[in-house]
C-alpha cells in the first residue's frame, strides 16, 4: 500500500498548502479560503468562529446562495430548488437560514467531519448554477 499512502499524503499536503486562513481580530471570525472552486469559479470561503470550548460556528456568510443568484439561479424563489437544498442540508447536517446563509455547529471534537460535510454541502448547492436559464 506504499504508493497510495504517498499519493494520499500528497493530496492532504496540497489541500493544506492551498488553504489560506485570515483572522478578523475585531470579531473573532476566521476566514478559511479553500482550494475548492465555487459558483463563480472562485475559491470557496468558509467563516469559522469559536464561541466556547464546545461550540464552533461555521458559516458561508450567505455567499453561496448570493453567488448563485448572481449567476442567474434564484434558489429562494423556486420550491423545487428549496426542496433540493433542504435535502442537501439534511444529508450533511447543516442549516440554511431564511436569509440564505449556510451554517452549522461543531462541538470541537467533530470539527474535521463537520468541516468536510460543510464543504460538501456548499459544493453540491453550488452545482445548482447548472440549473440557470441561458439568457
Amino acid at each position: 500500500m506504499g504508493w497510495i499512502d504517498n499519493r494520499i499524503a500528497e493530496y492532504y499536503q496540497w489541500q493544506k498548502d492551498n488553504t489560506a486562513i485570515r483572522e478578523d481580530k475585531g470579531t473573532g471570525w476566521f476566514s478559511v479560503s479553500t482550494p475548492f472552486v465555487g459558483v463563480l469559479n472562485d475559491n470557496i470561503e468558509i467563516f469559522v468562529k469559536k464561541e466556547s470550548e464546545t461550540k464552533i460556528l461555521l458559516s458561508d456568510d450567505g455567499e453561496t446562495i448570493e453567488k448563485l443568484f448572481l449567476s442567474g439561479v434564484d434558489v429562494l424563489r423556486s420550491q423545487k430548488r428549496k426542496d433540493y437544498m433542504q435535502k442537501v442540508a439534511n444529508n450533511f447536517g447543516i442549516k440554511i437560514t431564511p436569509e440564505g446563509e449556510i451554517v452549522t455547529e461543531s462541538n470541537g471534537a467533530d470539527f474535521a467531519r463537520k468541516m468536510h460535510n460543510f464543504m460538501s454541502a456548499i459544493s453540491l448547492i453550488s452545482d445548482m448554477s447548472r440549473l440557470s436559464n441561458n439568457k
